[in-house]
């Protein structure tokens, strides 16, 4: 990813920053902090354009995580830390059948419009930039000790710069989310790209 990306992606969190917690003008513009501890499911899927064509792969994933939430007005920001995990079976006529597991954290910084709200349903869109690090590899083969590896052993990315798109709605003390995110360099090292593409349904708890 070029400086000017990263130098507008950064100027656009921290102005976001700055708005939400300057000074309120009135009682309405006050602004407020809420935790959100949240569990979810996902699907992951990796584009790989060969040659020959674009070759799918499509893997079932999970993901658990917390972070604060800070509204002002119509306008909030929020940054959720978490623990993914996205799984792979298969089998090969030399190691026979395996199941393959990547571990990975995110920390994405996002920042959107509340378009409706009361005190028990409140409405969000959202878009922004996610930080995905790739940490560990575990492949567990039949009759076998599970093999540790590094990203980089199996030419995966260590680091993915996401852009992520998404709704939620608060009801009560409970939040829905669901979003979409795409990666803007490859998922892999090798001399092909690897497109990244990634769908979350998120059940969280609002303190």
């Amino acid at each position: 990813m070029s400086m000017r990306k990263l130098f507008l992606i950064s100027l656009f969190t921290l102005a976001s920053l700055l708005y939400l917690a300057a000074p309120p003008t009135s009682a309405a513009q006050q602004s407020k902090l809420d935790i959100k501890v949240f569990l979810g499911v996902g699907g992951t899927t990796y584009v790989a354009m060969l040659e020959s064509g674009r070759e799918r792969d499509l893997f079932g994933s999970w993901q658990i995580g917390f972070g604060p939430r800070l509204r002002r007005g119509k306008a909030f920001f929020e940054a959720l830390f978490s623990f993914n995990r996205w799984y792979f079976e298969g089998a090969n006529p030399t190691f026979g059948g395996f199941k393959t597991q990547v571990n990975s954290f995110e920390l994405p910084f996002l920042g959107g419009y509340i378009p409706y709200k009361n005190p028990y349903f409140k409405w969000f869109l959202y878009a922004g930039y996610v930080n995905h690090f790739n940490s560990k590899i575990i492949v567990n083969r039949e009759g076998e000790s599970s093999l540790r590896l590094r990203p980089k052993d199996d030419n995966l990315a260590v680091y993915q710069a996401l852009a992520r798109f998404g709704t939620s709605v608060d009801l009560a003390m409970f939040n829905l989310d669901l979003n979409y995110s795409i990666s803007m360099n490859s998922a892999t090292t090798t001399s092909y790209r690897t497109g990244y593409h990634q769908v979350q349904f998120n059940l969280a708890y609002v303190f």
